[in-house]
């Protein structure tokens, strides 16, 4: 994966600890999460800390020429944005086929998988009985059950398991943003105590 280089601290990172941000028409900085919008962007590590100090030094004044509206507020809906993307991106791959969900469904086709969701709330055991039979590479409780529900047109939903060779760029998308939902997550958790 390509790096960039953060503008706070000058290290360079993989592109899924950073964030994108560029100068919107209003004259205040615009995330980019999709890393896709025109101008001259600029790359923040992907932490609540890191872009309160970016906004107190005014470095996306300087480096794009438009700062945050209003740091707090922009960091609670760019949280929100991460979280918003990651279910989007796992509607996507339901639908292209990727997800399975349900336990029984899992046990039952064990084989082929690639990851595994489980609700926060899930049977330690279970997940670990789960990851096992399925020999899944990673595992994610990110997404809580009525978000995996709603991904299945449910009202709640305990594991989904995505499948390795469906869609095999979706499925790595997905593990990227989760990823950067939980990273940015955490580090905004580590932030608040």
């Amino acid at each position: 994966m390509a790096e960039r280089t953060c503008i706070l601290s000058g290290k360079s990172l993989p592109r899924d600890r950073l964030i994108r941000f560029v100068a919107g028409p209003e004259g205040h900085a615009v995330v980019d999460l999709a890393e896709k919008l025109p101008g001259r962007g600029a790359w923040i590590e992907l932490s609540a800390d890191s872009l309160r100090r970016a906004d107190d030094r005014k470095l996306l004044n300087r480096r794009i020429g438009a700062g945050f509206q209003d740091a707090e507020r922009d960091i609670t809906q760019i949280a929100e944005m991460l979280r918003a993307r990651a279910i989007a991106t796992a509607g996507m791959a339901r639908r292209a086929g990727c997800l399975v969900g349900g336990a029984g469904k899992l046990a039952a086709e064990a084989a082929g998988f690639a990851g595994l969701l489980a609700a926060p709330d899930a049977s330690e055991r279970e997940m670990r009985r789960l990851s096992s039979r399925l020999a899944v590479d990673w595992t994610s409780q990110s997404l809580e059950a009525e978000e995996l529900g709603r991904i299945f047109g449910r009202d709640s939903l305990t594991f989904v398991g995505i499948r390795a060779g469906r869609a095999p760029k979706l499925a790595e998308t997905l593990r990227l943003e989760l990823t950067r939902m939980e990273f940015f997550s955490v580090s905004s958790a580590c932030q608040a105590r």
